[in-house]
């Protein structure tokens, strides 16, 4: 027989890796939430660059909205929605914000894609939302390349002063919402990576089920690691005895008349 394909070899192959699989998809499907609340976080937050204490202005500026200190409210008032295009500074602006969005609508639509586990194959799921991170991530690589270009802007040289230009930041600084946005890109690449690599996982261990090596009430019954069965049905044991004429009273043990009249034929 083919050792590939032993059923033993099987079973030890499965209840080895299908632990491990688990809690890296269950990893994977929590990193995968967590990066699509923090996609929205860097696409709703203003704050990707700003003034600093060598700035002759004071602000800061995201990728459709720019804030401004108001002394009448003693806070910062933003202007700019991703809703009207025309309020948003300038071209680059605008394409960052459409790449951003797409991005985190992405995200979305994978978190919601991981309840098709529940009612299709896994391996198809595992491939259909990795390619929507990996889309993200190319997204959200292009929203950071294009920003910089709109640098320019007299509303962010009114901040930064006039050394501001095209990927020039002048006398701002860079904010934590763009840093988040930077480290997003690896992110949903490495999670595109893992669910690729889970779906392949997920074919193979589908061969060993389909095959007949592993079948589902096998999953069920062995544990993974001792290999021992958690709920095997306790069949009742039949010993037959080695002398058919011998008579058993009801507490089987042998009846001693029975033994007695053995004898004495045998005497006779």
């Amino acid at each position: 027989m083919n050792p590939t394909y032993n059923p033993e070899t099987a079973k030890i192959y499965y209840f080895r890796y299908m632990r491990e699989y688990r809690a890296v998809a269950v990893l994977w499907g929590l990193l995968s939430i967590i990066w699509c609340i923090l996609n929205l976080v860097t696409f709703i937050q203003p704050q990707w660059i700003g003034d600093t204490l060598e700035s002759p202005g004071f602000g800061y500026v995201g990728v459709y909205a720019h804030c401004y200190p108001n002394d009448a409210l003693s806070k910062y008032t933003c202007s700019g929605s991703f809703v009207d295009f025309d309020t948003i500074l300038n071209d680059s602006f605008r394409a960052t914000t459409f790449f951003v969005g797409v991005s985190a609508l992405l995200m979305l639509i994978t978190v919601a894609a991981l309840l098709l586990f529940f009612c299709f194959k896994k391996t198809a799921v595992f491939i259909f939302c990795g390619i929507l991170q990996l889309i993200s991530a190319i997204f959200m690589f292009l929203a950071c390349v294009i920003y910089p270009s709109g640098w320019n802007d007299p509303e962010v040289i009114k901040i930064c002063g006039s050394s501001a230009d095209e990927y020039r930041l002048g006398e701002c600084g860079i904010r934590w919402a763009y840093i988040l946005a930077i480290l997003g890109i690896l992110d949903a690449a490495i999670l595109a990576i893992l669910a690729f690599f889970l779906a392949s996982k997920r074919a193979k261990l589908d061969i060993y089920s389909t095959t007949g090596t592993v079948t589902k009430s096998e999953l069920n019954g062995y544990s993974g690691e001792t290999m021992s069965k958690r709920s095997m049905p306790i069949q009742p044991v039949v010993t037959v005895p080695d002398n058919q004429d011998e008579r058993y009273s009801e507490y089987s043990q042998p009846s001693r008349k029975a033994r007695l009249a053995g004898n004495q034929g045998f005497a006779l």
